[in-house]
């Protein structure tokens, strides 16, 4: 759609380039070849202009269609969540973690607590993990007791490996009190059950915040070294991908998490269905298969 635009554009540049070299060559010499000529291209370049208006017509009502049936898949996808999550997590204790400064998406928690998980813990990766600020670098260092030159890369290392023991409770008291004052971590425990699994919520819409590879990398690393089963996901509108970085450690990964589908994927995915699900290149399937109870003949 961006393109059209800006080719209609080009072409109203255009018509009032040509519009004002006829009134000047009207006025500096009456050449009627000259303006005849000037007139032919006029004519093609309304004829394009016209052209483009009825593509752009056709695609505007095209992505309304995709639109209005994207809502319905949404709308089913809904309908049928409930049923087939129901009692699928059930006795699973989950973390959630968000990286990438998004916002976990609605209704996460609520399909969780629908399939039976207890979800333990929420933590939400704060913007100062940029490590642009000096001064929190400074006491980073002195606080990991780390070498004056440690860079910064490697200080969001030592914070995504003291997340990993933060999430599963490994971790003293204080090391989540000193993140959450530096604005590094916030994280809400809601009980003390020994986590099992933990769902990475990735992706993000800044440089400023993104670090799939330094961070989430590490923080898988470190969650899978412990045992603790891992699905990296994210929104399906992020404009900076982190699925490519998950699927490095084998794990399962949903790139559409915000929608209905997306959470279905989630639940099934941790109940024995692993698997890429989504609607990005990097998707190897749509969702997994519906359990057998809802897909048999009656």
């Amino acid at each position: 759609m961006v393109d059209f635009k800006y080719h209609i554009v080009s072409i109203v540049a255009i018509f009032l380039a040509l519009a004002m070299g006829i009134l000047i060559g009207s006025t500096i010499v009456s050449n009627d070849v000259m303006v005849a000529q000037q007139q032919k291209i006029i004519d093609r370049l309304e004829e394009q202009f016209a052209d483009l208006r009825e593509h752009e017509s056709t695609l505007m009502a095209e992505d309304v269609k995709k639109s209005k049936m994207i809502t319905n898949y949404e709308n089913f996808a809904q309908s049928i969540l409930v049923p087939v999550v129901a009692g699928q997590l059930e006795g699973r204790n989950v973390a959630v973690v968000v990286s990438g400064g998004q916002a976990i998406p609605s209704g996460i928690i609520n399909t969780l607590t629908l399939a039976g998980a207890n979800v333990g813990s929420q933590a939400m990766v704060m913007e100062n993990i940029n490590m642009k600020n000096s001064k929190l670098r400074a006491r980073l260092i002195d606080y990991f007791a780390l070498e004056s030159n440690t860079t910064s890369d490697i200080l969001r290392q030592k914070v995504a490996e003291s997340l990993a023991l933060m999430v599963t409770s490994q971790a003293d008291p204080a090391l989540s009190a000193f993140f959450d004052e530096n604005k590094l971590v916030k994280i809400t425990y809601t009980n003390d059950n020994p986590i099992d699994t933990v769902i990475l919520i990735g992706g993000s819409d800044t440089l400023v915040q993104s670090f799939p590879e330094g961070f989430d990398s590490t923080l898988i690393k470190k969650l899978l070294e412990d045992g603790i089963q891992v699905i990296g996901t994210e929104g399906s509108q992020v404009k900076l991908s982190y699925m490519k970085y998950y699927q490095k450690f084998s794990i399962s990964t949903i790139d559409n998490i915000d929608m209905s589908v997306g959470q279905i994927s989630l639940v099934l995915a941790l109940n024995d269905q692993p698997g890429n699900y989504g609607i990005k290149t990097n998707a190897t399937v749509f969702m997994p298969v519906l359990p057998q109870e809802f897909t048999r003949r009656t």
